[in-house]
């Protein structure tokens, strides 16, 4: 299929027969105003309103699109044109057919007893769809088959095989009824920088939900009455420097220049901050993917500022966004590397200027008025305009059919009928992972962001808090999001007030598991590079009455002490070949309780009721790199852990199994839903009904030598501990969960530990016995304060 794609569909005799029907019909509306039931009206300015009372319908512009068609073959001629003659469309159909009847499982495949039984009915196959609007024709291929039984009764079964799109070309009059387009390889065309201009003055007028700041926004109508006032920004909003980049550029150009602007110090009675405050400004995001060409430091500030910056002596990334940035309207651009010092340090290994400028990064992305994603670029020299490759990833390959089109609207009635060449596609529903998705520092940039246009490996496209589209793909219009959700045309970029309706603590712990799987360059950022979403996630929490504490990673609500269990109860959601790790180095980096002292993904549970009536934190403190800077990296940190423990050489001892769980895979329906694997110390089969059974997940493989080495030996065993933090009565996790510690050392008052691992403890055979392990833990095991390090 790699040789076919819309320049090169597949067409021979057996689709070329294939007509899909297009029927325009009255939209029969329900208006709740006067209990009207019928179809509108449309207004002198263009409005669609009820017939009798005029009350809008906002939603719809009144036409139903009707597709539908039965294919001209059955079965065995599907099958026929499949193998006979190679037939791309047929091809997929009879894969489909396999597929959900497993004919690929049975001997024979199709020449099987169950194939043949196929072959002999009656059978066809039918397309149909349904949309009120203009948009993407998502068409449905279901599989009819008749039999009549020995007393002559007809029986009909239906079928549903999967779905595919029609797509239409740019220059075809089909646009009118079919949204989606071949993806347009150039990304900077005049075509290309249209969508991007519409798409951003389209929100500017018409999302009023786009002009928040992510916390509250569904206390606001989604759509405007009007076309939306202007759009200002909160001058305590505006960023200490700027690129004022001028007049728009030349592409390609070397001889352009851009400025640097301090906007408090260079500010002549504030008009430089209002001036900036009503046009607004655009940020970049991307991957530096190593030192840069250019970059502010203290030696080259006053000449940034008074001679400027010539663009051609910037990574391509930036000469781009300064491009993107012209044609789009602005003056004002903010770049990283360019309006940061980054050779400001303190002697003591720390950037004030950086830290200062990193605890505004929630406002910088958060209230700029755009943000440019170069998302294809792993590094900044690469840049991200470059002419993109014809699609040819498809599950099917674009197939050239007839589309008959019947409008059934008008009053008129002689309505012609008009025929338009279209195509039948599906792609692969693997998206590339795109280089900027894979970077820890990107992630808070792109959820932060209300508005963005993403250059990725394919295409170009635009996300907003309200919306969604593409310049060209299954879907070009704008179109609405859901709340809550992870809706995106680009995996991993997403408005994080798309996850507003949630509670906090699933918020963050969904940010959290996209965040450790992506990588970082610098693993002493671990905290900083997330610092401005938890900013962000406080505020939330606060904006809901809630008494929000952020520790070391770990978002807490002081009003339900159990927060703090659940947080505490992190752990390693690792796959094959991507191992946790606690990273070597003398710097120090998060306490051994924070899911940030970890390389790797991790995973938070998702339940947190009830939890503090097994143990409480009773005092914890942390100690910040940069004074203020709470959000960002720490020198050291603990809690004191008032808990039941016990050590894990005496609970090993009254168990029937050991067993240490591995995960296989990291997606699932919830945290109960678990895909693991396990490996058993010394026994064959799972404990009897009457014993325990140990489940361990070690941190890492340090920490995992670590408690093998305790197990194997009673004396180093003693001084590791298994920690009870709750009791669960559901699902895979009957009785015991908690975390593991080891001792490093004591003094007057507390033992000093710290976390190595997790575990779970419960009754053998998956027996109903969660309360009674929970209740011989906690009577057998010593209730004492911790200090974990």
């Amino acid at each position: 299929m790699a040789s076919f794609s819309f320049e090169n569909p597949h067409t021979c005799h057996h689709c070329s027969a294939i007509q899909l029907n297009l029927e325009l019909k009255p939209q029969i509306l329900c208006c709740f105003g006067c209990m009207y039931n019928g179809p509108g009206r449309t207004t002198d300015k263009g409005e669609y309103v009820c017939f009798e009372c005029a009350r809008p319908f906002s939603s719809t512009n009144g036409v139903d699109f009707r597709y539908s068609s039965t294919l001209p073959y059955d079965l065995p001629q599907a099958l026929f044109a499949a193998d006979f003659d190679r037939c791309e469309f047929y091809r997929w159909v009879i894969y489909r057919v396999t597929r959900f009847f497993k004919i690929h499982e049975t001997p024979n495949h199709w020449k099987s007893e169950k194939a043949l039984g196929l072959l002999t009915a009656t059978s066809s196959f039918q397309l149909s769809g349904i949309t009120n609007e203009v948009g993407r024709a998502s068409l449905l291929i279901n599989f009819f088959r008749r039999r009549i039984d020995n007393a002559g009764n007809e029986h009909e079964t239906r079928d549903g095989l999967g779905d595919f799109d029609a797509w239409a070309t740019g220059d075809d009059p089909s646009f009118k009824f079919i949204s989606s387009r071949p993806h347009v390889q150039d990304v900077t065309s005049a075509q290309s920088i249209n969508f991007a201009r519409s798409s951003f003055e389209t929100c500017m007028k018409s999302h009023p939900w786009c002009r928040t700041n992510q916390i509250n926004h569904l206390s606001v109508s989604r759509r405007p009455d009007d076309i939306l006032s202007h759009e200002k920004i909160d001058p305590n909003d505006i960023p200490t420097r700027l690129l004022d980049i001028g007049s728009a550029p030349s592409l390609g150009t070397n001889t352009d220049y851009i400025r640097l602007i301090e906007t408090t110090v260079d500010d002549k009675a504030g008009q430089l901050i209002e001036q900036i405050a009503t046009a607004g400004f655009i940020v970049l995001s991307y991957c530096w993917g190593g030192d840069q060409n250019s970059k502010l430091v203290a030696s080259n500030l006053q000449t940034y500022k008074t001679e400027g910056i010539q663009l051609s002596k910037l990574d391509q990334s930036l000469q781009d966004a300064v491009w993107v940035a012209s044609q789009v309207g602005f003056r004002y651009l903010w770049i990283d590397a360019l309006c940061i010092l980054q050779d400001d340090l303190d002697g003591q290994g720390n950037n004030p200027d950086k830290a200062r400028e990193i605890g505004r990064m929630a406002s910088y992305y958060g209230r700029a008025t755009l943000t440019i994603l170069a998302a294809s670029a792993s590094r900044a020299v690469e840049g991200f305009l470059q002419r993109r490759q014809p699609a040819t990833d498809f599950e099917m390959a674009p197939t050239r059919v007839q589309l008959i089109v019947s409008d059934k609207t008008s009053n008129s009635p002689n309505n012609p009928v008009k025929s338009h060449d279209i195509f039948l596609a599906k792609q692969t529903t693997n998206p590339p992972v795109e280089p900027i998705t894979t970077r820890g520092w990107t992630l808070q940039e792109s959820l932060l962001s209300r508005r963005i246009l993403i250059y990725g490996l394919n295409q170009l496209y635009w996300s907003c808090i309200n919306s969604f589209a593409g310049c060209g793909g299954q879907i070009t219009a704008l179109t609405n999001r859901t709340i809550p959700g992870f809706e995106s045309l680009v995996p991993g970029v997403y408005p994080v007030g798309s996850l507003v309706d949630q509670p906090v603590y699933l918020q963050w712990n969904s940010i959290v598991k996209t965040y450790t799987q992506r990588f970082l360059s610098q693993p002493g950022d671990k905290l900083w590079a997330i610092s401005a979403l938890a900013s962000h996630i406080v505020q939330v929490s606060a904006h809901r009455g809630e008494k929000p504490v952020y520790a070391a990673g770990l978002l807490v609500d002081e009003a339900n002490p159990g927060t703090w269990l659940q947080q505490l109860l992190w752990y390693p959601d690792s796959i094959a070949g991507r191992d946790n790790r606690r990273p070597p180095g003398e710097r120090y980096r998060a306490p051994s309780w924070s899911w940030a002292s970890l390389d790797g993904a991790v995973k938070v549970p998702s339940w947190s009721s009830g939890l503090e009536d097994y143990a409480a934190v009773e005092e914890w403190g942390v100690e910040l790199a940069v004074k203020g800077a709470l959000y960002g990296g720490l020198t050291g940190g603990y809690i004191s852990l008032k808990a039941v423990t016990q050590p894990i050489c005496h609970v090993a001892e009254r168990c029937g199994d050991v067993v240490w769980a591995e995960r296989v895979q990291t997606e699932g329906t919830g945290d109960d839903d678990f895909d693991w694997t396990y490996t058993r110390m010394g026994c064959e089969s799972e404990g009897a009904a009457d014993s325990w059974v140990l489940m361990l997940l070690a941190d890492s493989d340090m920490d995992r030598s670590a408690i093998e080495t305790g197990l194997q030996n009673p004396g180093i065993g003693a001084s590791i501990s298994l920690i009870g933090l709750s009791s669960l009565s559901t699902g895979q996790l009957v009785g015991i969960r908690g975390i593991i510690v080891n001792k490093t050392a004591s003094d007057n008052e507390f033992g000093l530990y710290r976390r190595c691992g997790s575990f779970r403890l419960k009754m053998g055979k998956h027996t109903n016995g969660g309360q009674d392990v929970a209740a011989r833990f906690f009577e057998k095991g010593t209730r004492e304060t911790m200090r974990i390090l």
